[in-house]
Order: C-alpha cells, then sequence, then structure tokens
C-alpha cells in the first residue's frame, strides 16, 4: 500500500467515523438518469415512466442542499450519465461546490473529447468507474446486447487512462462471464487499473427475480473463482473467505452499512432512498427538503430494530454470508431476513472453510440445502 493511498484510506475512515457521530451524510450515490445505450442481460433497473427525470436546475438544486447537509462525495451513476447533454455543467456545478466526484460509466460515449473533458475536473475527481463485463467481444456484446460496445469501452479506457484519470475496471460475476472472469481481470492488469467484482446478480427492484436464475452463478463456482482472484494486486473488494470467529456469530445490526446513516441515494426523480437497491422511502427531496428527509431516514434506521423472527441474529454462517436488508427486502418481501441464494453461498464458504467441523454440528439439519428456485 502506497503512502498516498494509506493518507487517503486514513482522512475517509476519519470522516466515516465523524459523520457517523455528527450524523451527515458524508456520501450521496445520485442517478441522473434511468436512460441507458446498453441493454444488459443482468440489468436490476426498473424505470419509471410515469415520472419525470430531473431537469439541470433541479439537479443542482439537490446539490445545493447536499451541500448544506454536510456531504462531501457525491458518485453520479444511471443508466448511462454521458447521456445527459448538461452532464459536464453538472459536473463543473459538483467541481466548484466542492464536492469529491466518482462517476460510473459504461464507457461506450467516452471519446477523446470527452475524456480531456473529465481530465479536467482536475482533484476533484476520485476515479471513473467502467463496467467491463467480458473479456472478449464475443461474450461482452452477448451480456450488453450492443453491437461494437466491447471496442468502443476498450478506447475509452485508454483513452482516460492516457489523460491520467484514475481507473477502476468493475465486473459483475455471471453465467455468461464466468468463464473468463479472471481473464477481465487481467484486462483490468494491462490497462493498469483498480480492479472491483460484484459476485453476485441483483434482483430488479421491482421485484423480479429472474435476472437471478438465468444469470447466477452457481455457489461452488463462485467459491472457486474467488479463491482463484484472492491476494492478486489491485483487487479492491477482496476479503478473508476462510474467516470464522466462533466467539462472534450472528449480525446483530440489520443495517451494517452506511445507508441511512453516512450514505444516501438519490433516483433521478429526485426521490431520497436507502440505497440504489432500496427504493424506499423514496423522499421527494424537492416537495420537502433534503433535511427533513434525511432526519426521516436516519429515524427510520435507527428505529428498524429486528424481532424475534431475524433469522440472521445468532446465525454461525453470518461471517460468510453477503446478506444485506435490500436483498432480503427484494427477495422476501422483507428486509430482516436472508434470501435463500445467499444462504446458499454462504454454506459452500463456510464448507470450505477449516471452521466446518465446527460449524457443522450448529446447523438445523436441512435448513439450508433448498435449492433456490422462482
Amino acid at each position: 500500500m502506497s503512502i498516498k493511498k494509506q493518507k487517503s484510506d486514513q482522512f475517509y475512515a476519519k470522516m466515516h467515523g465523524l459523520a457517523r457521530k455528527e450524523k451527515f451524510p458524508l456520501k450521496a450515490m445520485f442517478e441522473l438518469t434511468y436512460k441507458c445505450n446498453f441493454r444488459c442481460i443482468h440489468c436490476y433497473i426498473c424505470p419509471d415512466r410515469k415520472k419525470k427525470e430531473l431537469t439541470t436546475k433541479q439537479v443542482k438544486q439537490v446539490l445545493d442542499q447536499l451541500k448544506g447537509a454536510g456531504c462531501f462525495h457525491v458518485g453520479f451513476t444511471g443508466g448511462e450519465i454521458f447521456l445527459r447533454k448538461d452532464i459536464f455543467e453538472i459536473l463543473d456545478y459538483a467541481k466548484v461546490n466542492g464536492f469529491r466526484i466518482t462517476l460510473l460509466t459504461n464507457g461506450y460515449l467516452v471519446d477523446k473529447k470527452i475524456a480531456r473533458r473529465i481530465a479536467s475536473l482536475g482533484t476533484s475527481l476520485n476515479r471513473v468507474d467502467v463496467s467491463v463485463l467480458g473479456a472478449t467481444e464475443e461474450t461482452f456484446e452477448k451480456i450488453t446486447r450492443k453491437k461494437g460496445s466491447f471496442k468502443r469501452v476498450m478506447n475509452a479506457i485508454r483513452y482516460m487512462k492516457d489523460e491520467g484519470i484514475d481507473v477502476q475496471i468493475k465486473a459483475t460475476l455471471m453465467k455468461a462471464n464466468k468463464d473468463e472472469f479472471l481473464m477481465i481481470k487481467k484486462l483490468a492488469e494491462k490497462f493498469d487499473t483498480m480492479f472491483r467484482y460484484g459476485p453476485s446478480i441483483s434482483p430488479k427492484v421491482d421485484g423480479d427475480v429472474s435476472t437471478v436464475v438465468l444469470c447466477g452463478v452457481d455457489p461452488e463456482e463462485l467459491y472457486q473463482i474467488k479463491k482463484k482472484l484472492a491476494s492478486r494486486p489491485k483487487v479492491v473488494n477482496e476479503r478473508d473467505v476462510e474467516g470464522w470467529d466462533p466467539k462472534r456469530v450472528g449480525k446483530k445490526p440489520l443495517f451494517r452499512c452506511g445507508a441511512g446513516q453516512t450514505e444516501v441515494s438519490i433516483s433521478p426523480y429526485g426521490e431520497m432512498n436507502f440505497c440504489l437497491e432500496i427504493h424506499y422511502p423514496e423522499y421527494n427531496i424537492l416537495k420537502g427538503s433534503f433535511k427533513k428527509g434525511w432526519e426521516k431516514m436516519r429515524a427510520l434506521v435507527e428505529n428498524w430494530k429486528p424481532d424475534k423472527n431475524y433469522l440472521c441474529n445468532d446465525c454461525v454462517l453470518a461471517g460468510f454470508c453477503h446478506w444485506c436488508p435490500a436483498k432480503g427486502g427484494i427477495f422476501r418481501g422483507e428486509r430482516v431476513n436472508c434470501s435463500q441464494p445467499d444462504k446458499e453461498t454462504a454454506l459452500v464458504e463456510a464448507k470450505h472453510s477449516p471452521f466446518w467441523a465446527k460449524i457443522a454440528p450448529c446447523l438445523v439439519p436441512g435448513s439450508l440445502e433448498k435449492p433456490f428456485s422462482v
């Protein structure tokens, strides 16, 4: 780890601690649009055709309120953000207002001119995240369903790297790309970028789990791929899948992330939500105010206590589980209990751990063996 990264990590750790203590939103994920030029097979977004997306003026009004609430870091995402003709007016406004900026894009529209324009954000720009869903043209375009997208995205990464922009390649593991997932990691090494991967497919936010069934990878295959990725350089979200503390089982708090505590999500319609996958409470900032919405959200998180049926409270697999309230809400219609796919994945990781002999006797026979289906 470089000195520069150490200082950055220490700074953000300190800021997160301060945000939790003082109860202000350190980071916001701002979905600028749900429009997209790709039709990815695993996409979880469900646009509401009856609602209008924010105008440039309204986006600026939301940014003003975020600034007033103490927000420091804004991630602009979509859809595809570069489909908005006013994107750089928005980004310049965020820059002059002192925000730290992260951009999430599929890269298709990023040419040399746009790469230079992104670079002009200077030190306000944290990084640009680019989704790379395949290491070959055939696989990539099978997923994006956009002819010519592979070459365009590869060129976009190259253009941004040439401008000195910090780029991170993001990949989502699915059936369609599992056989070349390590090759995607090698692409990141070739471009000298950071690499982050999503190990599972998210259901659609309207509760449709067909994407999980069609695209989700078998838990055993997932484990083997994660094992091959482990300890490779610049894998951002690597964690110890072998770890288990017999003295600390279960997931006590319902929200272990920053949702409603240090982080917030804003939809293209100006609605405040817990995160990109929990479209609740959908508090309209423009009709009310960010301050009132944030107070409401914080109160919901603080008072949202699991009841006696909270299965994760004493679960011995909790240390291996990637469940969160967002997944519980989509899969089960309730945010307090985990989904079957998460159980199956956690079980596989536990079986491969050195603690399995201690864990196995604690499991209720048959409680975790049922395969997932719609």
